[in-house]
């Protein structure tokens, strides 16, 4: 695979500071079949092919979960600096968030436990305590979405499972 070329100046910068954290699944913007499903195989390739293909300054999240063979990693993929565009999510929550991706689609599968873990240890908890905000403001895309049809981050999503998960790892 060929080198990502980064391209920062297609990117905003966050003016503001963060108060919110949403969670997605990958379905819902890359096309690229190994973007739709979760695997153990390593996919992040594929994802970054769909930035190329997009034409985008970078992946579009700044965190994406990731299985590989038996275990999930937490990948960084855009620094928190930049916001994502998501244009179905309100300027005033979209400006202030951090976008973490669950990669697959989880309308299909039942995520498991240990993704929950991974998730809540690796990037939700450092998030919380770094930007000093509860875990009520972690949201589900589809929660914070003006369209209706989104079902981001898929129907297997639980959000109490992932706060519960959130309160296990509370830094103190």
């Amino acid at each position: 695979m060929a080198k990502i070329i980064l391209r920062p100046s297609l990117l905003k910068i966050r003016r503001q500071s963060v108060k919110w954290i949403i969670i997605h699944h990958t379905h819902e913007i890359y096309k690229n079949p190994a973007a739709k499903i979760d695997n153990s195989q390593y996919q992040m390739p594929s994802l970054f092919k769909g930035v190329l293909e997009l034409k985008q300054g970078d992946v579009n999240y700044h965190y994406v979960i990731e299985k590989v063979k038996d275990d999930y990693i937490a990948v960084t993929t855009r620094p928190f600096v930049y916001l994502c565009d998501w244009l179905d999510i309100p300027l005033e929550i979209n400006n202030r968030a951090i976008h973490v991706a669950l990669l697959g689609n989880y309308d299909l599968k039942i995520p498991e436990k240990r993704m929950y873990v991974i998730l809540s240890y690796r990037v939700l908890n450092p998030m919380l305590k770094f930007f000093r905000i509860p875990p009520s403001k972690i949201q589900l895309h589809k929660d914070v979405s003006t369209d209706k049809d989104v079902y981001c981050p898929g129907e297997f999503v639980d959000l109490s499972r992932i706060v519960t998960a959130v309160r296990r790892f509370v830094i103190k």
